[in-house]
């Protein structure tokens, strides 16, 4: 019992808790940096930037999904593209973010396992942030779907990020990319890990999220733009969520 006991002791200084209800945050984790999110928000954003403003790159890309003789994305409404990349990608993604809530929920004893818990509760609250903001971010914007686009047979006018919007701009709540965002939620895994392990999970993060903004651009559901600022939030939002997360253990 006395070596069980020692042993969970140095376990928690390992990872930075106190043996009285490990109730500082870890060491490596309060000074961790979190360069790689903040490089990808600023990156995202540039690009954004230079395909709706600086170049023609936004509309040309949709263009390649665009039939002018039927006026219509034809991809839209495919079945491979509109059920399982569209509709199945997000339910995953669903499924997922449910099954962790339930190991959550389901109980922790060890000292091991509430360590991964304060984790693994960080990983949810986090992810469900980047969601919430990205929703928040779609519901209050003026930029309308491709579809609704004069260029693609719509009536709404096209205009560029940071304009002023047009008096027929159309419905609007279309930027960023909520679909993308199923993706991009978890960046919120990406500061809970160091080393190999989080370059390479930053990087499918990043591959999915772009995945699932092709799968919209080709849809005609968003421009190139809407994805990338999509995955600037995500990426925002993870960082500033760890920051706060940190905050308020060592406090």
């Amino acid at each position: 019992m006395k070596s069980s006991s020692k042993e969970q002791s140095a376990s928690a200084q390992r990872h930075g808790y106190s043996s009285r209800g490990a109730s500082k945050a870890p060491p490596s984790s309060s000074s961790r940096s979190d360069a790689d999110l903040w490089l990808v928000a600023l990156v995202c954003l540039l690009l954004a930037l230079f395909a709706s403003r600086w170049s023609g790159a936004d509309l040309w890309l949709s263009r390649q999904f665009f039939d002018p003789g039927s006026t219509r994305f034809p991809l839209r409404e495919a079945e491979l593209w509109s059920g399982l990349l569209h509709d199945g990608f997000k339910w995953l993604s669903l499924t997922i973010w449910t099954g962790l809530l339930c190991i959550r929920i389901s109980g922790i004893g060890s000292l091991h396992l509430r360590i991964a818990s304060r984790e693994l509760n960080f990983v949810l609250t986090a992810s469900l942030f980047i969601v919430l903001a990205t929703s928040y971010a779609r519901s209050i914007s003026l930029h309308s779907c491709p579809w609704y686009l004069t260029q693609f047979g719509g009536s709404a006018e096209f205009f560029r990020l940071l304009d002023v919007a047009p008096s027929n701009a159309g419905p609007g709540r279309c930027l960023p990319s909520g679909h993308a965002s199923s993706a991009f939620m978890w960046l919120a895994v990406v500061p809970i890990l160091s080393g190999h392990k989080r370059r390479n999970l930053l990087v499918a993060v990043l591959a999915l999220g772009l995945l699932a903004g092709v799968v919209q651009v080709a849809r005609g559901a968003h421009l190139a733009s809407h994805v990338l600022m999509s995955g600037a939030l995500g990426a925002l939002a993870a960082a500033l969520a760890h920051r706060l997360h940190i905050r308020r253990l060592t406090r």
